[in-house]
């Protein structure tokens, strides 16, 4: 008999504290996706963390729920060194991919 096979896919790191602050303060997805103008699926990944809002979208989340922006985001101080060598190695890789190469002409 062939085994299966499951690929199981790895739970993005946690940045973001948007779902529980929206719980905190009794919000939805839907009511941040309303307020902000984005879709509920971007709204969704948020929270979830598969995707990270950027500084500006996590401002106007702070604004909207009248809450400091240090609250929408994990303490560093929280994490431990295993986890903060890992976020470490994962930033940098997107930094990377981000950067322009120069000499290059579009």
């Amino acid at each position: 008999m062939a085994k299966s096979r499951t690929t199981k896919k790895s739970e993005p790191p946690v940045l973001n504290r948007i779902a529980i602050v929206l719980k905190e303060e009794r919000k939805s997805n839907r009511w941040l996706a309303t307020e902000t103008g984005f879709t509920e699926t971007t709204v969704s990944q948020w929270s979830t963390n598969r995707k990270q809002p950027n500084v500006f979208n996590l401002y106007l989340i702070a604004l909207l729920l009248r809450r400091d922006l240090k609250d929408l985001v994990i303490s560093i101080s929280s994490i431990d060194e295993k986890i903060r060598e890992d976020h470490i190695k994962m930033l940098k890789r997107l930094a990377e991919g981000s950067k322009r190469v120069k000499g290059l002409k579009k």
